[in-house]
């Protein structure tokens, strides 16, 4: 992911008469590289969100609605970032304008990039991956100007109808960033759990890093307070994440060789080569529903 980090020219068009509120993104091709800004540079702001998808699961189809919400009375253009897991093109583009006290809404985020031309229509059929916002108005710099939520929900065939989903608010980008994280991980009772670890893109200073980064996975049984289990690595491009789904049976066997009985263990990610900050998740999902409690995992102090 090349992203660069340009002077910013403001171009905020006012339309003639405002739009109504909740409406579609006007999905449009830069004109100008995306520029990733943190909140201590100023300049605007950007978000950060490590799950976005439109995927077919094994009886259930994923997609994600997306609402991004202007929370002050200055008008706001709207960039994205999209960078699939499976190391495909990115796609960057614009969301269009928000006015003042505005929100955005699409029910299917990567089908609007899709039918905007900006992504190929069998890519959208199958893809997850990480998208970043940037709020571009000069005078956004707190985080808390504006605000980007995306839900993940599923629908499976027939009359079934949609999940209720799980949602989470984006968070905003700032120097300092995470290199290790902790997070729980629940097992039986209903329950499964999916682990996603993003490499964010940026260094503690907010400059893009082109190198990528290698991130281990430790894992610690409550019971007992000692580690357990094998120690994965996974080595992710900038702007990549890897989801683990239900990591007691990661290809079918349980390959990181972990207590299949317990009922709960503790997940450290850390970053073991490079430079760039990560971030991640836990999603404690129904096996019955599909539906997800979602979990942002928490900054961690390292040694274990």
């Amino acid at each position: 992911m090349k992203l660069t980090l340009s002077l910013f020219c403001l171009g905020l068009g006012l339309a003639a008469a405002r739009p109504s509120l909740a409406r579609a993104p006007q999905v449009a091709p830069l004109s100008r590289p995306f520029a990733v800004r943190v909140l201590s540079l100023g300049g605007g702001f950007s978000v950060d969100l490590p799950i976005i998808a439109r995927a077919r699961g094994f009886s259930t189809t994923f997609f994600t609605s997306l609402d991004i919400t202007n929370n002050t009375a200055q008008p706001t253009d709207v960039d994205f970032f999209y960078t699939p897991a499976d190391g495909s093109a990115t796609r960057s583009g614009s969301f269009g304008t928000l006015l003042g006290f505005d929100n955005i809404h699409t029910e299917d985020v990567l089908l609007s990039l899709a039918s905007a031309g900006l992504m190929p229509p069998g890519q959208a059929d199958n893809t997850f991956g990480t998208m970043l916002l940037t709020f571009d108005n000069p005078a956004f710099h707190t985080g808390n100007e504006a605000t980007a939520v995306a839900r993940v929900w599923s629908f499976a065939s027939g009359s079934a109808g949609p999940t209720n989903g799980t949602a989470y608010r984006a968070q905003p980008l700032h120097t300092g960033g995470a290199h290790a994280l902790a997070g729980l991980v629940r097992n039986g009772g209903g329950l499964l759990t999916n682990i996603g670890i993003e490499n964010v893109g940026i260094d503690d200073a907010g400059n893009p890093v082109e190198a990528p980064l290698t991130v281990r996975l430790t894992f610690f049984d409550p019971s007992t307070g000692a580690p357990v289990g094998t120690q994965p690595t996974f080595v992710l491009s900038p702007g990549q994440m890897t989801q683990i789904s239900d990591f007691l049976d990661v290809g079918g066997t349980n390959s990181y060789q972990l207590p299949a009985g317990a009922p709960s263990l503790i997940v450290f990610a850390e970053a073991v080569a490079g430079t760039s900050q990560i971030a991640g998740y836990v999603v404690w999902k129904d096996t019955k529903t599909n539906d997800g409690a979602f979990v942002l995992m928490q900054e961690s102090a390292t040694p274990f």
